[in-house]
């Protein structure tokens, strides 16, 4: 039986009465309570250690209970619960905090089932104000998962549960088989077992936006092992119900620490969502994507021409992690890739036979008849100077090479190119150098050509890329959407020369950029990497 089961209606520290358990946690219970010196109802969390513990555990356990106090008391925040008193009662700690008449997320979400998407970004907003007021102070939480916001009648989020909080100057606590927070919610560089900061927490925030939207976490498994796997290793699913939060929910649960969301940017867009500004099934305009250091800013591709502005950790490089995330299945077809029939194999097998070939007689007249103009590139065709290699989707990829998936589009990619998602690009790098290549969603307006004159004249006017120097700029036929390609040279950081092809795409409405950067030096033996590339891309 629990120990607290026994001692409802228990006087402690002389002031506090035990009224009933108001919730249950891993580390303990918190006790609704009536503070008789002042009169008002409390929250008492007792800490109940387990049986057979040690000395030694039992240690650890008072002194991270003081640790939370310590922690939660430093703070004075409307989102953030407050500690009233801290004291030893029975050989064990105890906390005494405000006491909240709320639910909280994850009982709202069990109970009433995935909030919509405005009323998420609210509750999203409230906690990482919680978060950004603990950073400043040099608090982190280490456990933010919807079991820990509260949330009122009258909609406020409250963070709460600083139990293994780290508190900048504190040394470190460890237990033997403790784990340090809720895998499901445990940020990839945690799971490293690396030292965490507080993009740590911002992606635990993430993670528990995704579970306010979807009713359960990003990477749902059977077993803790399974979870901490797919969260070194897989990108989540792309959430289905949240609307405009997409870009936020991508953005800080980018795996790369380096490359998440920042606080600034995330308050931004839950702003937006939260009060309305964004449209319903909207995407909000996400940040520009910053490169790795041994790499330039890729250009932009938004309408605006702007280049981003390096975050604080922009010199760090990629944290090496496996490509985890396979195209979606086909309709009709078991995730687990279970045999099609035969007779549907072959119709299918007949039907592309018969694309490949229309294909190929379409692209055959458009360059015979002389309708290809002077200024256009072929899809299907190396660039100049290639050394053979070219890929398309008809004549599939070369040795080694895989198909990828993003939003709304495949692309071939080299074996071992590492994947990161930014807003609303996704990149893949080459880890033995500068290289790679970002898909970008983006808007940008007008017909592709059009579109790439327009930016240049923007890069060049105020500057954006150091050194930009165009190569070309072409139409591009052959393809079945309309597409212009745009070919410059620019000084990227530490003042190496960068060489780069952006595709704009334009398909029944839908607007995608397609660029492959590589080290200049390297330029005229990657053709044919660079063509394969751009022609593998597939809407």
């Amino acid at each position: 039986m629990s120990q607290g089961a026994q001692e409802k209606g228990r006087m402690l520290a002389g002031r506090y009465r035990l009224a009933s358990v108001a919730g249950r946690g891993g580390m303990g219970s918190v006790w609704r309570a009536r503070d008789e010196m002042l009169k008002r109802d409390v929250a008492v969390k007792e800490v109940i250690f387990p049986r057979g513990g040690s000395d030694a555990d039992r240690h650890v356990l008072r002194e991270r209970t003081l640790r939370e106090a310590r922690a939660a008391a430093r703070l004075n925040h409307p989102n953030i619960v407050i500690v009233h008193d801290v004291f030893d009662e029975a050989g064990r700690p105890w906390i005494v905090m405000e006491f909240v008449r709320a639910r909280s997320l994850q009982d709202i979400v069990d109970a009433d089932g995935p909030l919509p998407p405005r009323r998420a970004a609210d509750v999203g907003r409230q906690t990482l104000a919680a978060l950004r007021a603990a950073h400043d102070i040099g608090v982190l939480h280490r456990d933010v998962k919807p079991s820990n916001v509260l949330i009122t009648d009258d909609g406020r989020a409250v963070l709460t549960d600083f139990g293994i909080a780290y508190v900048e100057g504190d040394t470190t606590l460890t237990q033997t088989g403790l784990i340090i927070g809720s895998p499901a919610y445990i940020a990839p560089e945690r799971a490293r077992g690396e030292r965490a900061g507080p993009a740590a927490d911002l992606w635990a925030l993430g993670a528990t936006m995704y579970a306010a939207c979807e009713g359960r976490p990003p990477h749902q498994r059977t077993d803790p092992v399974s979870v901490l796997a797919a969260i070194l290793n897989e990108d989540p699913p792309p959430p289905r119900n949240a609307g405009p939060l997409g870009p936020v929910l991508r953005g800080l649960l980018e795996r790369d620490p380096a490359r998440r969301m920042t606080v600034t940017e995330a308050a931004g867009l839950l702003d937006q969502i939260a009060t309305g500004l964004t449209a319903p099934g909207v995407m909000p305009a996400a940040p520009a994507h910053i490169p790795p250091a041994d790499a330039a800013p890729p250009p932009p591709t938004g309408p605006s021409g702007t280049t981003p502005t390096p975050a604080p950790h922009d010199a760090t490089p990629p944290i090496p992690y496996r490509h985890g995330t396979s195209p979606a299945p086909r309709p009709g077809r078991p995730n687990g890739g279970g045999r099609a029939p035969t007779g549907l194999l072959i119709t299918i097998g007949a039907l592309a036979t018969a694309l490949v070939v229309l294909a190929g007689f379409l692209i055959y007249r458009s360059v015979a008849d002389g309708k290809a103009s002077p200024g256009a590139s072929r899809s299907t065709a190396p660039a100049q100077g290639s050394r053979g290699g070219s890929t398309t989707a008809a004549t599939g990829l070369p040795a080694g090479w895989r198909r990828a998936s993003g939003p709304g589009y495949t692309i071939g990619v080299p074996a071992g190119w590492r994947r990161s998602v930014q807003g609303q690009s996704v990149f893949w790098r080459d880890p033995t150098s500068a290289a790679y290549l970002q898909v970008d969603r983006t808007p940008w307006s007008g017909p592709p050509y059009e579109a790439w004159e327009q930016w240049e004249s923007e890069v060049l006017a105020k500057g954006t890329l150091e050194h930009y120097t165009r190569v070309d700029l072409r139409r591009v036929v052959g393809t079945s959407y309309e597409a212009a390609d745009i070919e410059f040279t620019w000084t990227g950081r530490g003042g190496r020369l960068m060489h780069g092809v952006d595709r704009h795409v334009l398909v029944n409405g839908r607007r995608y950029a397609v660029f492959i950067a590589i080290p200049a030096d390297r330029w005229q033996t990657s053709q044919a990497r660079v063509t394969g590339l751009l022609d593998s891309f597939q809407p």
